[in-house]
Parts: structure tokens; sequence; C-alpha cells
């Protein structure tokens, strides 16, 4: 297994959770509370996927850095 598979499944698996919390919500949610819950949801993902990729840049930034 590679990094870059690694790498791409994991953000493979964060859209496909993304997604079915969106299902989830335009199935309809029992009140408000579920709604905030499944937005909360939603939201941590987007952050763990915005700072992973941030990441992502800066190790790459870094490495081209260090072999030139």
């Amino acid at each position: 297994m590679s990094v870059i598979w690694i790498s791409q499944k994991y953000l493979q698996e964060l859209e496909e959770s993304k997604q079915a919390i969106q299902d989830q919500m335009l199935a309809g949610v029992k009140d408000i509370q579920q709604y905030e819950f499944l937005r909360g949801r939603y939201s941590s993902l987007v952050e763990a996927e915005d700072k992973y990729r941030e990441l992502l840049d800066r190790v790459t930034d870094d490495d081209i850095s260090n072999s030139a």
C-alpha cells in the first residue's frame, strides 16, 4: 500500500460520508435537533478534509523545498 493510495482512499471516504449525510438531510429529518446534529457532522467532515488537504500541501511544499 502506498501513501498516495491511502491519501486518496481517505479523501474518498470523507466524500462518501458527506454524501451520505446530504442524502439523509434531503430525505427529511424528524426535527430541528436532528438537522443540527447532521449539519454538525457534515461541517466536521468538511473541516477534516480541509485540514488534511492543507497538511498535504505543506508536506508537498516541504518535499519540493528539500529536494531543490
